[in-house]
């Protein structure tokens, strides 16, 4: 009897060709390969998918989603095979498709589970059109809705081509000139300085999807040259061929977003990429939004996707020790002058930057006693490295000075909520929290309201300069 699922079939099974034929009660002739459409005893569609590390084509396959090409090994590939109409069907029309994979050498198929199709493209590759199908594995969509993986996170790749006006538009806040603001929708008030960037309209339909999710707070990574270079959240979405060609003489970039909270040194693509679950080289090809199993994946292992937005403890590692000693002297003769809340203007390589962040890092955990400001908590992991951050008062993005009384230790979840701008402090270093309570999280911060911040009462302590500094930017009333 050929039933869903089959009797005795489980995910990660071993399986040879007879074995699969007896369990869908089905034949492949000589071997199995590819795209098998079938229909069980009651006439009802299903597919069988085989992907061999080793066969003709260069699957991408891994966990949660994955590109499978479409059947036809000459020429263009075509619509109408039976193989790839099928799955062209099933993104509106849903079957169940069986997924099978075996790796180089391997003498078996491993069955990996049912899948669904939530895309496809027709492109070409080595020299001719073939289809690229967006697959997912359906457990994870069964499990997790895409309304409980919000904020969404994008991974947005920068070409050389396009990297100066990256720089021009968004690494620089932009302003806004009478062109810009004519080629505005109505609806749009007028800006004045943001930070503003834009994809380009597609063919693609997977990439497409992706722009048609993209909502304010979302949570953008821009990736350049092998690492992520920078990270906001996305303020106003829309869509304007004019505004397009008014900032970047071209049209085609006409879905346009501006961006808040942004970062110019996110969480490292070695931190982010296995917490994606993602595998191998890490290469973003095109304007990707992270599956909802993926987000899940860096929630269960980050605490929330807002922690892409703040470098990781481990993120300034293996600074020489010597410079960092040299650094943590300059660092703190900051204390014996008058506080500057601007970093001077230094060029600084790579080797030194990473020693006077580790510097400044390690000489405000010091001062706190690796304690919390806001809640006190003092956490180490089972290796004895303390949770607590170095966070700056006065954003080290706007150029804040790596003065140690523009610093605070803060717990991960405070120090985001700090940098996300639900709280800010007083001269006296008491809290006040932002209203929001339509937002998620407003309770739990909202009884921070008239407590005080916990600092040392030293040459240490939270300097007016920066907290007044602080609370101007990010729109707290004066204290």
């Amino acid at each position: 009897m050929n039933t869903h699922p089959p009797e005795n079939l489980s995910q990660g099974d071993q399986l040879d060709q007879a074995d699969i034929e007896a369990l869908f009660d089905t034949g492949f002739g000589y071997q199995i390969s590819g795209i098998n459409p079938r229909r069980d005893d009651s006439d009802r569609r299903y597919v069988l998918v085989f992907a061999n590390e080793d066969g003709p084509y260069s699957d991408t396959v891994q966990a949660g989603q994955f590109e499978y090409i479409g059947e036809g090994l000459n020429g263009d590939q075509s619509s109408s095979s039976p193989g790839n109409a099928v799955l062209i069907d099933a993104v509106l029309n849903p079957v169940p498709i069986y997924f099978f994979y075996k790796g180089t050498g391997e003498p078996h198929w491993e069955y990996q589970g049912q899948v669904e199709v939530v895309g496809h493209d027709y492109t070409e590759r080595d020299g001719r059109n073939v289809f690229v199908f967006q697959m997912a594995h359906k457990a994870s969509a069964e499990h997790v809705s895409e309304s409980e993986s919000r904020p969404g996170l994008y991974l947005v790749p920068i070409s050389d081509e396009w990297y100066s006006e990256f720089e021009r538009t968004v690494v620089s806040p932009y302003t806004f000139d009478s062109a810009d603001v004519t080629a505005l929708p109505d609806e749009v008030t007028q800006p004045d300085r943001v930070r503003i960037w834009g994809t380009t309209e597609t063919d693609s339909s997977k990439k497409q999807r992706a722009i048609d999710q993209l909502e304010t707070g979302d949570i953008m990574l821009f990736y350049y040259s092998g690492k992520f270079i920078a990270a906001g959240r996305a303020g106003m979405v829309l869509t304007s061929r004019s505004l397009g060609t008014s900032i970047w003489a071209n049209p085609s970039s006409k879905h346009i977003f501006t961006l808040t909270e942004y970062t110019d040194n996110p969480l490292s693509i070695e931190r982010i990429w296995p917490a994606l679950g993602y595998e191998g080289r890490q290469v973003v090809q095109g304007f990707t939004r992270a599956s909802t199993e993926r987000v899940h994946r860096l929630i269960a292992e980050l605490g929330a996707v807002e922690a892409v937005l703040n470098p990781s403890p481990t993120v300034v590692t293996n600074a020489d020790p010597i410079a960092v000693d040299r650094e943590k002297e300059r660092v703190a003769t900051a204390l014996e002058t008058s506080p500057t809340l601007i970093e001077e203007t230094i060029e600084y390589t790579e080797h030194r930057r990473r020693a006077r962040d580790t510097a400044f890092a390690t000489i405000v955990k010091d001062a706190y006693s690796n304690t919390c400001a806001v809640c006190g908590s003092q956490r180490e992991s089972p290796d004895g490295i303390p949770e607590v951050e170095a966070a700056h008062i006065y954003p080290k993005r706007e150029g804040g000075s790596d003065d140690p009384r523009n610093g605070l230790a803060l717990c991960r979840l405070h120090h985001w909520a700090f940098d996300a701008g639900w709280f800010g402090f007083s001269d006296d270093c008491g809290i006040v929290v932002r209203e929001a309570p339509s937002r998620t999280g407003y309770e739990e911060f909202q009884t921070l309201e008239g407590t005080e911040l916990q600092v040392p009462e030293n040459e240490y302590k939270p300097h007016p300069l920066f907290l007044s500094a602080h609370r101007d930017l990010t729109g707290f009333e004066s204290s």
